[in-house]
């Protein structure tokens, strides 16, 4: 029997190990050394069904076999190396959708000290102190039974009568913590997605035409999203609107969708932290004063792996490269003002998204002085080209005496495409009628 498998039969495997229920979870039990060693043996095994079950249990230990499968990538064997390719890339777009986790004190700690542990463990920023407003810094203890980084912001909030908002400054990541009631809206959770309902819109409106004396009376209900992620999760597009999959009454009427179906894309910008929507539904019926249950799915494009290439002679136009990344400085000037503008062009080995603009949005040029400090950027622009993509950025130093010394092209190695699933509950409903 040939021991070979091809690339998209080994992939389809490891998706399918990948599917069942609680399979690379954060809370896996740590693995035997020799236990995983001799699954990442049997990767290589002659009978086939003894490399499907070893790529199942890996791919079930997930991140505490993350190691062992890594080092399996340069196996001698091919088929080794093949299927723990497979299994580090599952690994790796698992992670880029998890939510953060959260290790809860099990007595109640100052709202401030459980920030910064959540900031810590879970790669956030979250931003606490008098420079960003008051801050009540009452004891809690966590109520939610959730870990993930949301429930347990979101439950710090409620206790401590504080609330979060993005910053102003769209270029400073995180949220800001302060002072203020966080509000009673309907939450959802969904990986590193917090979605919000802000606000339900009821209205009646009757229109008499006076040339028939025709009255049309039309009801439209409207419910306001907002969609909020966590500052490490890099979102790099998604759909204008989320789709409606199921919306029921507490008395039993199923709501469907009164708008056309999303089927454009939107690009994120670098410092898009948060989005509105509206969400356009059938008008519910009078006797219902709740949405017992309303399921979205809302589709995404994130990138993950990030990777710096370093380039120390702007002057020269050599082509560089690394991974499947091919860069040539076109042009690197100082300007007036302490300003630098730079043309790079960029050519990499990778199929095209939908929509194309994505491919090169999730780049980044970063120009830093001879301390490692970024310079101020003032713009980039990107342009698509037949062959890669054409990068223009401008940067500004803080003071006469920072002179650059490298300039940086940061690049995704892993780009997932995910239709999120978010699930409202127990949604008020807006009862008033007109008399």
């Amino acid at each position: 029997m040939a021991r070979m498998l091809s690339s998209a039969a080994a992939s389809c495997a490891v998706l399918a190990a990948l599917a069942g229920p609680g399979l690379l979870s954060a809370q896996a039990p740590p693995s035997d050394e020799f236990r995983v060693a001799r699954l990442v043996r049997e990767l290589g095994a002659d009978s086939f069904a003894v490399r499907k079950t070893a790529t199942e249990e890996l791919a079930r230990l997930g991140p505490a076999a993350r190691r062992a499968v890594e080092e399996a990538t340069h196996n001698d064997d091919p088929e080794v190396r093949l299927r723990a390719k497979d299994l580090l890339l599952a690994i790796k777009v698992h992670d880029l959708w998890a939510p953060g986790r959260f290790a809860r004190p099990d007595a109640p700690v100052a709202a401030s000290q459980i920030l910064r542990l959540l900031g810590e463990q879970t790669g956030n920023h979250l931003l606490v102190g008098d420079q960003f407003g008051t801050f009540h810094d009452s004891e809690v203890k966590l109520e939610s039974a959730s870990n993930e980084y949301w429930a347990v912001l979101d439950d710090v909030c409620r206790q401590s009568g504080n609330h979060c908002r993005p910053h102003y400054d769209s270029r400073t990541p995180g949220v800001v913590v302060v002072a203020g009631a966080p509000g009673r809206q309907p939450l959802a959770y969904a990986g590193p997605v917090r979605g919000r309902i802000t606000t339900a819109r009821r209205m009646f409106v009757e229109e008499l035409n006076y040339e028939d004396a025709r009255s049309d009376k039309t009801h439209t209900f409207q419910l306001n999203l907002e969609m909020t992620w966590e500052d490490r999760f890099k979102l790099v597009a998604y759909r204008s609107q989320p789709e409606v999959v199921d919306a029921v009454t507490d008395s039993g009427e199923r709501l469907s969708s009164a708008q056309a179906s999303a089927g454009g894309w939107n690009v994120a910008g670098a410092g898009t932290r948060q989005l509105t929507m509206n969400l356009r539904l059938q008008p519910p019926p009078a006797a219902a004063t709740r949405l017992d249950v309303l399921k979205l799915t809302w589709g995404l494009i994130a990138v993950g792996d990030m990777a710096t290439l370093a380039i120390d002679d702007t002057a020269s136009q050599d082509p560089h490269f690394q991974d499947d990344v091919e860069l040539v400085v076109e042009s690197f000037q100082a300007t007036s003002g302490g300003r630098y503008e730079t043309t790079v062009r960029v050519t990499r080995d990778l199929v095209l998204p939908e929509p194309q603009e994505i491919l090169f949005q999730e780049h980044e040029l970063e120009l830093v002085d001879a301390e490692g400090k970024p310079l101020r950027k003032l713009g980039q622009t990107n342009t698509l080209a037949d062959h890669g993509a054409t990068l223009k950025a401008t940067f500004a130093t803080e003071s006469e005496m920072a002179t650059p010394r490298q300039l940086r092209f940061i690049y995704p190695r892993l780009r997932s495409q995910r239709d999120l699933a978010i699930t409202f509950r127990d949604v008020p409903l807006p009862t008033g009628r007109p008399e």
